[in-house]
């Protein structure tokens, strides 16, 4: 290893590229395909897999949501298909109680996990793209080992306890900014609760939390955000902690166009996808709903939902809404490509939350497929009105129904609006994407790493402390 962090790249079998030198970086990670299959995650397995292909040497560490009897860390292997490069995935298993609430976003045996794979594995560079289930102190831990790190803030986490700002009552945007009051109220409706830590307890934990968070980011030597409407909601929630550069993500796949369908009209029905997690945060109540409205107006229409099963109860309800209703569930997809769900006249999404980016959008552009979005976030920035979209204000299933309905009175708005829809080619290419970062990483190793002191070891004892006590009276409690 040269004193800029890289290694020798010899060519390998299957390698169709070469670089002058290869990168070993860490990219970090809340979970990884194929245990999740998030947007984050996707977009994290994209990267890992270009920088392999352009010859880099990355590894995966990431939590996970498999509870393991003993903590302990596992490790896999992934695999680039284009160029037969394989790196690990590393996998800290966590053994306490609930270890994604709110309260427990510091784990000092993650600490030490992710701290002995940075001495075995020497990365040259950090790159951190989600602390949940894993520690909060990413940045700072991999700073005492002399090695910078950058931060890719892929929601609104750092900003809101409940993750992305969508308060649970409203289910509207929220406005408050991160304070104990409201924010411990609003995420004691959403988390197991913990009537053993006081409110006092708790305000002090969202304090701690809320420093962990600014210190993470004044530490890291770049700090990215997927759009322009992200960056500015982080800096008004966030405050001027560190610029904040817009880096587009990018998926590694690139689908192929669908055939489209005859118009709707003459007995055929509108036909609607929608691929995303049934959740009340993506608003599937809010599609089953406008499907309900268009038809009481005598507009027949066919909405196909095909994603992860999230909350079991809101799952159940949504089957319950959609009783004698043109609604067909087809559950957890491995591939968009030939899926029923894909084979519809538009792509519609009714997310609650102010999305960052919208890998679905990629995916209905690459299949051009119109889209029917709320008016909201990144999808707002991405795509104008009619060049490929309609809108609706976001939330409102009778707005939705009124724009559905214009695809049904308006049978040639559907061409009109597929032959406006943003070429493919104008979508970030995960090859144009690593040298973006690697340009980046260059300047984050010229930098270098914060100079910071051995960690405290009474705070630690504090937070091994805290966790111990939170785990024996959540056993209590049951």
């Amino acid at each position: 290893m040269n004193r800029s962090g890289y290694l020798a790249s010899p060519r390998r079998p299957g390698q169709n590229r070469r670089v002058a030198r290869a990168l070993r970086i860490a990219l970090v990670v809340h979970g990884y395909p194929p245990e999740l299959f998030g947007g984050t995650e996707c977009t994290v397995q994209a990267l890992a897999r270009g920088l392999a292909r352009a010859g880099h040497e990355p590894l995966v560490i990431a939590g996970t949501d498999r509870h393991a009897e003993q903590r302990r860390v596992s490790r896999a292997e992934d695999r680039d298909p284009e160029s037969g490069r394989t790196f690990p995935v590393y996998r800290i298993h966590r053994s306490d109680l609930h270890y994604g609430h709110w309260t427990k976003s510091r784990s000092p045996f993650v600490g030490r996990a992710f701290e002995e794979l940075l001495d075995r594995e020497r990365p040259a560079l950090v790159h951190v793209h989600h602390s949940e289930t894993l520690t909060s102190e990413l940045v700072v831990r991999a700073a005492r080992r002399r090695i910078p790190a950058v931060v890719t803030l892929h929601d609104l986490s750092t900003t809101c306890l409940v993750y992305f700002r969508v308060h649970p009552s409203t289910r509207a945007f929220c406005e408050a900014p991160l304070a104990p009051d409201p924010c411990v109220d609003c995420a004691g409706s959403v988390f197991v609760p913990a009537p053993w830590l006081a409110r006092a307890d708790q305000a002090a934990v969202l304090e701690r939390g809320r420093a962990d968070v600014r210190r993470e980011l004044e530490c890291a030597r770049a700090v990215l955000a997927l759009s322009h409407d992200q960056a500015r909601t982080l800096e008004r929630f966030l405050g001027p902690v560190a610029p904040v550069r817009v880096v587009p993500p990018a998926s590694g796949s690139r689908l192929a166009p669908v055939d489209p369908l005859p118009p709707p009209g003459d007995g055929r029905p509108l036909a609607l996808g929608c691929w995303a997690t049934l959740h009340l945060l993506k608003g599937t109540d809010l599609l089953i709903e406008a499907v309900r409205l268009l038809g009481e107006r005598g507009v027949p229409v066919e909405l196909h939902l095909a994603g992860i099963e999230g909350d079991a109860a809101y799952v159940a309800g949504l089957r319950e809404q959609a009783r004698g209703l043109s609604v067909r569930f087809h559950g957890r997809f491995d591939a968009l490509t030939g899926h029923a769900v894909t084979r519809v006249h538009a792509f519609v999404g009714a997310t609650r939350a102010h999305e960052t980016w919208g890998v679905v959008l990629d995916e209905a552009i690459g299949l051009r497929l119109p889209m029917v979005l709320p008016r909201a976030g990144a999808y707002a920035e991405r795509l104008r009105e009619g060049e490929g979209a309609l809108f609706f204000e976001p939330g409102d299933a009778r707005a939705l129904a009124v724009v559905l309905e214009r695809l049904w009175r308006e049978p040639a708005l559907l061409a009109e609006l597929r032959a406006r829809i943003p070429a493919s080619e104008t979508l970030p290419r995960i090859d144009d994407h690593v040298r973006r970062l690697v340009a980046i990483y260059d300047e984050v190793l010229e930098a270098g790493a914060p100079v910071l002191g051995p960690e405290d070891p009474v705070q630690r004892a504090a937070d091994e402390t805290f966790l111990v006590n939170w785990d024996r009276e959540c056993a209590r409690s049951r």
